[in-house]
């Protein structure tokens, strides 16, 4: 987790209130070996604005606030008995999971986060628990999720419930989150093998992958796989692509087959979604437990979110524009996603990946795209 600036500080009474209960003051990352947390001062605009609410978050005020980490854990404990609910939406990555996410929170039911930090923490820290070195133990850890837990869970009025966006690595949380009131429900958006590959496929997602492949997910991919050991750069791009493609799928299907989520996590192929998306939003509200009337779901689909990019709304892009991208990238990608498919099918001969290009195949409504 990202060490914040500035020192830390008591902060007053009505402003440790204001921390517990209300969304102004966003608690947007954690620094457990400093011992300090920082707040980014947040409306309701700035939620909607903010695509992403790490460094490319949209503020109402440029002054953080830091305090105390374990100041702020006792306070919090006091309140863990009021365990708010949380909604998520987990996802692959580049597969819609900002679009659902941008028509979701326009409705006044929900307040949606979009990749708070503190998970993308959580995650990367649940992974490295019992390692030589590594500073947390699984008690401190607990901790911290508890209060992340609290603080993701501030809305703005009653009956408003957080519907949180985790960024694509932290499917390893999702038994973690649901377990915590028992009532979590999480939408579990991906695409098929072969249209992750193409979209992946793209420079600057080929190093993002490269970054996280090198970073944990070769790890988890060779303790899983029971392969000789390999780093990232013994691995093509395409096989890159596809090991993380599998490590997601796998913790999907963790999740779907865990006893007590049963029919509280629902998977959704994207390009389902898109083929019929006023079918798709009701399916999915339904799902939350907040059905969409008629109305309210045409004013929302007739805004500009089918027909912009959700990530820059400044930029047009629609669902006929992504198939024609993803129709050039399949034809100038051909022999790498041909390969990454290959290596797949051998793969899943392996126990660990078993099944799981089936599973997570190409979509019902749209086969021919994906």
């Amino acid at each position: 987790m990202t060490p914040p600036a500035g020192h830390a500080h008591r902060p007053s009474a009505d402003t440790q209130k204001a921390m517990l209960d209300s969304p102004a003051l966003f608690l947007r990352d954690v620094d457990p070996v400093r011992g300090r947390a920082i707040f980014t001062p947040m409306n309701e605009e700035s939620y909607r604005d903010s695509a992403f609410l790490d460094n490319r978050i949209v503020r109402a005020a440029e002054r953080d606030l830091v305090v105390d980490l374990d100041d702020l854990i006792e306070l919090a404990t006091a309140r863990q008995a009021e365990s708010p609910l949380i909604h998520y939406l987990f996802h692959m990555g580049h597969c819609g999971s900002t679009l659902i996410s941008r028509i979701l929170g326009e409705r006044s039911c929900y307040l949606a986060l979009r990749e708070p930090p503190l998970l993308m923490g959580l995650s990367r820290s649940l992974r490295a628990l019992g390692r030589p070195g590594f500073p947390l133990s699984r008690q401190r850890w607990e901790a911290l999720r508890e209060l992340s837990l609290l603080m993701l869970g501030k809305t703005w009025r009653s009956g408003q419930t957080a519907l949180v966006k985790p960024t694509s690595h932290a499917g390893n949380l999702i038994p973690e989150l649901m377990r915590h009131t028992g009532q979590e429900r999480a939408v579990l958006l991906y695409v098929d093998l072969a249209t992750y590959l193409a979209t992946m496929l793209r420079p600057h997602t080929r190093r993002e992958t490269r970054l996280f492949a090198r970073d944990f997910r070769m790890r988890e991919f060779m303790d899983l796989s029971g392969l000789d050991p390999a780093t990232s750069s013994d691995y093509s791009d395409a096989k890159l692509i596809t090991l993380t493609w599998l490590l997601h799928a796998r913790e999907m299907t963790i999740a779907l087959e865990d006893p007590a989520l049963v029919g509280r996590c629902l998977p959704v192929h994207f390009d389902d979604f898109l083929a019929e998306p006023v079918a798709g939003i009701s399916r999915i509200c339904d799902f939350l437990g907040s059905p969409m009337p008629a109305a309210e779901r045409e004013s929302v689909l007739s805004g500009s979110w089918l027909s912009r990019s959700a990530k820059n709304p400044a930029e047009p892009y629609d669902d006929r524009a992504r198939d024609r991208e993803l129709a050039t990238l399949r034809a100038s990608h051909a022999e790498e996603l041909e390969a990454g498919v290959a290596w797949a099918a051998r793969v899943c001969d392996l126990e660990a990946f078993s099944g799981l290009t089936d599973r997570f195949g190409p979509a019902t409504a749209r086969p021919d795209r994906s």
